[in-house]
């Protein structure tokens, strides 16, 4: 599939290029390109100053802009018009493709320019098993009262896809207290020690089914020299800045595609320092660990550091395969 199989009757921006985008934005008018806005929201300074420059020539000089830019004009799609009969309004559609392209996500808009939702459609079987995991922990967390549920789950042409409700809000770099006010919400009742943990003890079947054996005998020094206990929690997976939004000054979460139900305390959170570290402030290696380590007081953070770590690796070979 690509970008003309999601389009509505628009005029799109392809940012940050077209021949590479990661957005299309539809940007016929002043309403609807201000909420097509929201669908890109990029972290590096390079980018968040061409959003900013984007912005600013198609929310205050639209006509002027479309003119010398020349975006691209699509036809509408068979989805669109399928979705416009289950919907039963004309709709506008704004396109996000994941960094995995294992998906791409809609920003559904009515003529009006209100939004409607966002919904989640994927592109293989890798986009499919990440569907299904956040229908899910949606389901699992709604019914805590942690987030809300998705509007609606419908197939079209065999695909499963998933409209979500719109959270419109800012997406930056959380406080550290407020972080953790969020990942409180994910804790469950029971406490384990590692070894008996069941998320360590996925961990380890999953080793042995891989044949990592560095790995699994590394996980087994880290279990005999720790211990803590650590409480069961619902685990987000990809705990990011950019997949919290601050809606009214509350903190909400979002994209569960990694959700586990039987998580392990601190992966989260170390998730969390792990992608600013990295991605944001470039550190690697034993300065990435010093970075993240610092950020979270527990005797025992280097040791559930190293777990993350093995958790990870195991991720990306499932994922290649």
């Amino acid at each position: 599939m690509n970008a003309t199989n999601f389009s509505s009757f628009n005029s799109y921006l392809y940012l940050p290029t077209k021949s590479n985008p990661k957005v299309a934005l539809a940007i016929d008018n002043t309403p609807l390109a201000q909420n097509s806005f929201r669908l890109y929201n990029p972290f590096s300074d390079k980018a968040k100053l061409l959003k900013a420059t984007y912005k600013i020539a198609f929310t205050s000089f639209n006509k002027i802009s479309k003119i010398i830019l020349k975006p691209k004009y699509q036809k509408q799609s068979k989805f669109m018009h399928y979705l416009e009969e289950k919907l039963g309004y004309e709709i506008i559609s704004s396109l996000y493709f994941a960094t995995a392209r294992d998906k791409v996500v809609l920003q559904i808009q009515t003529k009006e320019a209100q939004i409607v939702g966002y919904i989640k459609y994927p592109l293989n079987n890798l986009g499919l098993k990440h569907l299904y995991n956040e229908k899910k922990a949606l389901e699992t967390l709604s019914s805590k009262g942690i987030v809300e549920n998705y509007s609606v789950y419908d197939t079209f042409q065999e695909t499963p896809f998933l409209l979500l409700k719109p959270l419109e809000g800012l997406i930056d770099i959380v406080e550290k207290e407020k972080v953790e006010k969020l990942l409180n919400k994910f804790k469950l009742n029971q406490r384990y020690t590692l070894e008996e943990h069941p998320r360590v003890q996925q961990i380890k079947k999953k080793l042995i089914e891989m044949k990592m054996n560095d790995s699994l005998s590394f996980l087994k020094k880290i279990c005999i020299n720790s211990s803590r206990s650590y409480s069961l929690v619902y685990e987000h997976g990809d705990f990011a800045p950019w997949n919290i939004v601050q809606v009214k000054g509350e903190y909400i979460p979002f994209d569960f595609e990694y959700f586990i139900e039987d998580g392990l305390e601190y992966f989260d959170l170390i998730k969390y320092y792990y992608q600013i570290g990295s991605l944001l402030e470039s550190k690697d290696g034993n300065e990435l660990k010093n970075y993240v380590c610092t950020k979270i007081d527990i005797n025992d953070i280097e040791h559930i550091y190293d777990l993350y770590l093995i958790k990870e690796k195991i991720l990306k070979r499932l994922e290649k395969r």
